[in-house]
């Protein structure tokens, strides 16, 4: 199992054979630990729950639930991860992020940015209405329903309304530099999410 949570830090530039310009994501992937191991036996499939970063506060269920790990700070976000157990990934086990190497292609899972509530031209791509002889329909969403029949609105008819913040994943991104010492995970091109957001990686076909 080639997984583990990371903390995208932004874009930059490497310059691989000391010429050759790449963009990349940061990833950190500091203070990813095991929290909980399911089995079949006990909880009717196998799994880990991850839990990455730092943060103050937490209720007494979830600290007592990261005493059972031994884990003395409380993680910023917890993932759950299904698949076969390693035998080495034990409760309160620190992952590294030694497990890629740079040449290997990687699937990373984010949440894209959230826009909050928006109109039907920015969340659809719609054309929208003329710009002069003194329209009024610029942006706005006009008429959308139908006459006599059916008399509503057909199921699936874009509208405005909640965009972003929705589960994306990029498949096969190359890894192009591993800094173990900084826990560091360069990768090549853009992934989803602001800075600042966790991600879920793994190895491609793990």
């Amino acid at each position: 199992m080639k997984e583990m949570l990371g903390r995208k830090l932004g874009m930059r530039r490497l310059y691989t054979d000391g010429r050759n310009a790449v963009a990349v994501t940061m990833v950190d992937t500091d203070n990813c630990f095991v929290v909980q191991e399911k089995t079949v036996a006990n909880d009717g499939y196998d799994a880990l729950q991850l839990g990455i970063g730092r943060r103050k506060r937490a209720t007494k269920p979830l600290r007592g639930h990261l005493k059972k790990a031994k884990l003395r700070h409380v993680p910023a976000m917890l993932m759950e991860i299904q698949g076969k157990v390693p035998e080495d990934f034990k409760k309160g086990s620190r992952l590294d992020v030694g497990i890629f190497k740079p040449g290997d292609s990687v699937d990373v899972t984010g949440w894209t940015k959230g826009r909050g509530f928006a109109g039907g031209v920015k969340r659809h791509g719609w054309r929208g209405g003329p710009r002069t002889h003194g329209s009024n329909q610029h942006r706005r969403i006009g008429s959308v329903g139908q006459g006599t029949s059916p008399g509503h609105l057909w199921k699936g008819r874009s509208l405005p309304g909640h965009y972003g913040t929705e589960r994306q994943t990029i498949r096969n991104l190359e890894v192009i530099k591993v800094d173990a010492d900084r826990h560091l995970l360069f990768l090549k091109g853009s992934v989803p999410g602001p800075s600042g957001g966790f991600l879920i990686i793994r190895k491609t076909g793990s």
